[in-house]
């Protein structure tokens, strides 16, 4: 079987194991990257073809577009694979163009994290309603996500597929805090995600020689870094631009306790909230809100409390 996979994450090496898992169980794969695209860029060899094309505005998730789409048209002629997956929201603009561009007969599969049911402005609701026409099967991370598409008129094949920690994300040595507490909080650095709340953990903390890594990249590292200063815990605070999955694993394998502070919003909440199980999978304790997607994937191996919404 030959399948052909888009997804704007895929110059990161660590978001490519489900591309090598769909290999080791036999799959034949080509899979289509962005040739630029911010966070996370480390495209190396693999046990499958990587073709990598310029887009139209790199970093934005759902209105980014492949500059020439038919370079994609002409590559599904030349591998004429049996399905195409479209790891990219039924709503975003690259799977309206990607839609047009597919033969009529093309089976074709999505993907979903959407978690909130809600109407997008036009034209995207009128894309998603046309994608979920056309695809033939969808392939949601949480339930949250699987019951807001059907409850939006899905009616294809429905398969959770939670999201997964890469191989090297291994249990590390941690000892119990004695002396010194070892926060993290991975993600993008902006308002919703909590990261006052993560900088005000550390500061009730202080007398127990707590200390936070940051590691992301957005809006909210000044305020960060003013905060803590104006606590006077600014030596404690330490902020780390994206890393590769090694270097991530390690900062993982170090944590007592990583730190899920994500507001809910009106239109967003968490959706899945990878570092949970990348956290987990490095044997740190997962603390944060009940937003979202976090009480599934959280489940036993964390603690929650109630969410902070919030109307920014």
């Amino acid at each position: 079987m030959r399948a052909l996979r888009i997804y704007h994450a895929g110059r990161d090496a660590a978001h490519r194991e489900r591309d090598r898992a769909l290999v080791r169980a036999g799959l034949e794969i080509v899979l289509i990257v962005p040739r630029v695209w911010p966070e996370v860029d480390d495209v190396h060899e693999e046990p499958f073809e990587i073709v990598e094309l310029p887009v139209r505005h790199p970093g934005d998730v759902n209105r980014h577009t492949y500059a020439d789409p038919a370079a994609i048209a002409d590559l599904v002629a030349r591998t004429r694979p049996d399905v195409v997956d479209l790891h990219e929201e039924p709503f975003s603009s690259i799977t309206h163009q990607m839609l047009k561009v597919l033969p009529a007969d093309q089976r074709v599969v999505g993907y979903t994290a959407q978690n909130i049911d809600k109407r997008f402005p036009p034209p995207f609701w009128v894309w998603e309603r046309q994608a979920f026409t056309r695809l033939n099967g969808l392939y949601p991370c949480s339930r949250q996500a699987a019951s807001v598409a059907v409850g939006k008129g899905y009616r294809g094949p429905v398969e959770v597929l939670p999201l997964g920690a890469a191989p090297v994300m291994t249990p590390g040595a941690q000892t119990p805090p004695h002396g010194e507490l070892n926060l993290l909080l991975v993600g993008r650095l902006i308002p919703r995600k909590g990261i006052v709340d993560a900088v005000q953990v550390l500061i009730d903390l202080q007398d127990v020689g707590a200390r936070l890594h940051l590691v992301g990249e957005g809006s909210e590292v000044a305020t960060a870094r003013e905060l803590a200063a104006r606590a006077g815990v600014a030596d404690r605070l330490k902020i780390s631009a994206w890393m590769s999955a090694p270097a991530l694993a390690r900062c993982y394998q170090r944590a007592h306790v990583v730190l899920t502070p994500s507001r809910s919003l009106p239109t967003w909440t968490e959706q899945f909230g990878r570092m949970v199980v990348e956290a987990q999978a490095c044997g740190a304790v997962v603390v944060g809100y009940a937003s979202g997607a976090l009480p599934e994937v959280v489940g036993a191996g964390g603690l929650l409390v109630a969410d902070r919404k919030s109307g920014v």
